[in-house]
């Protein structure tokens, strides 16, 4: 009798030591997973798009525009009532429409470059083109303002590229962050469609 007992104690503490380690194991496969996928998640993500505190910082780091040559200025910077022109070069006997074409892409790329590379809410952007022999000297006929804020600009991103993520428009080459093909369908195989929008009231 005494045995038998000894012997199912001892089947009672094996079984309550392999639950035991069951359970851990268990504990331990799902921690693992957890990790797994996080460390998945931020090779997948990699880094993450620069953002700037300022426009003007962000204008100043892209380039594009320089206030020196007269391609860029600042009519506004108070936060509330931001304003900023920005000018692309045109050729006199460039067709009216491509010279309306790139006035319409500087004021979408300028929104959308904002909205993706700063917190800014609102902004106004006004283009005008120079001309390419004389960067100071500006067609007030194809002069275009628009203001945009950034539930707006979510709407159309939301409509034309299926994300409401304004980091979709960049791309990281080389440690630099250049425009992507997202960006590229706003500015180029929907510019119309994307400029209509923005402007409307």
């Amino acid at each position: 009798m005494k045995k038998a007992i000894l012997i199912l104690s001892t089947l009672a503490i094996v079984s309550c030591k392999t639950d035991n380690n069951s359970s851990t194991n268990n504990i331990e496969g799902e921690k693992n997973t957890i990790e797994n996928t996080e460390n998945s998640e931020k090779t997948e993500s990699g880094k993450s798009l620069p953002k700037f505190a300022t426009l003007k910082e962000m204008l100043e780091d892209s380039g594009d525009f320089n206030e020196e040559v007269g391609t860029l200025k600042y009519l506004s910077l108070d936060e509330n009532k931001l304003h900023i022109q920005v000018s692309k070069p045109i050729l006199e006997n460039d067709l009216e429409s491509v010279k309306n074409e790139i006035v319409k892409r500087d004021i979408v790329y300028v929104a959308f470059q904002t909205f993706a590379q700063t917190d800014i809410n609102e902004l106004t952007i006004t283009s005008i083109p120079d001309s390419s022999d004389n960067p100071k000297k500006y067609f007030e006929k194809y002069k275009q303002t628009v203001k945009i804020d950034r539930e707006k600009a979510k709407i159309i991103l939301k409509k034309y590229l299926e994300s409401e993520d304004f980091s979709i428009l960049y791309e990281e080459q080389n440690e630099m962050w250049l425009p992507s093909k997202n960006f590229s369908v706003l500015k180029f195989e929907k510019l119309n469609e994307v400029y209509s929008e923005m402007t409307e009231k």
